[in-house]
């Protein structure tokens, strides 16, 4: 059950490093702002400073994956009450998607100030910026799956006396189940990446604040660690929602075609 996602995750990390390696010595960038896959573990691991190093970069990286995880959390709880009342009642849909769509085609680093100034710079900040990059395409997919039920379905539900609900519950759930984990696999990442934007202007020693002041004092093999080790943790997240489904789905006799 497990070999596919392991096998998947040696392939992406490989390419990844591949990647690396192609784009600091193939495109003439100056070699004294970039930094190799062997300087950052010399950094972290070897050098005079790697426990001190380990304690920035790990410190940091603990609180954005806290942060990743608040939005998370928060986005893909809207996206499915949102997704079910969507699909419970008509006009939900009609009145929620324009200020989605708003929400999505906006630039997060545009709303990023004034959301600040709305929640402050604590958890319902990162919750928000967060959630939001969470929310859109979570809610895209857990809806298509919801409705999903097809007709013969929803009848045997409703000829036992089952209330929409009752055929919410007991076949569009597991029904969707397929594509609420489809939007989980796509909101690790994307939940990075809001609490990285989150963190820009709100909290402290994070991934994010570490990027920015080291970028601006020129610290750049704490720079490339931040970056690498977010990455690493980005791959891994998505790695275990996909061991996740794969053992939900085999579970309940719908078996993910990845797996």
């Amino acid at each position: 059950m497990i070999g596919r996602p392991l096998l998947n995750l040696v392939f992406v990390l490989a390419a990844t490093i591949g990647a690396w390696y192609l784009l600091v010595t193939q495109t003439g960038i100056n070699q004294l702002t970039t930094r190799l896959p062997q300087d950052v573990v010399k950094y972290l691991f070897s050098g005079p400073d790697a426990g001190a190093n380990r304690s920035t970069v790990f410190s940091a990286l603990g609180i954005t994956v806290r942060d990743a995880g608040i939005g998370f959390v928060a986005g893909l709880t809207a996206a499915t009450l949102l997704a079910t009342a969507m699909v419970l009642f008509k006009g939900v849909e009609a009145a929620s998607m324009p200020m989605v769509m708003i929400l999505r085609t906006v630039p997060l680093v545009a709303l990023a100030p004034v959301i600040t100034l709305l929640f402050g710079n604590g958890f319902w900040c990162v919750a928000v910026m967060s959630g939001i990059v969470v929310l859109f395409p979570a809610l895209i997919n857990i809806s298509f799956g919801l409705r999903s039920v097809t007709p013969q379905m929803r009848d045997v539900v409703t000829v036992y006396g089952g209330t929409p609900w009752d055929v919410m519950r007991r076949v569009a759930y597991p029904t969707a189940l397929p594509s609420i984990f489809a939007a989980i696999r796509i909101s690790v990442p994307g939940a990075v990446t809001g609490a990285l934007i989150a963190e820009y202007f709100t909290s402290s020693n994070s991934v994010g604040k570490e990027v920015n002041e080291s970028l601006a004092l020129y610290q750049f093999d704490l720079l490339w660690s931040l970056i690498a080790v977010i990455t690493i943790t980005s791959v891994l997240g998505y790695m275990l929602a996909q061991l996740a489904e794969t053992y939900v789905l085999s579970r309940y006799g719908n078996t993910p075609d990845r797996a």
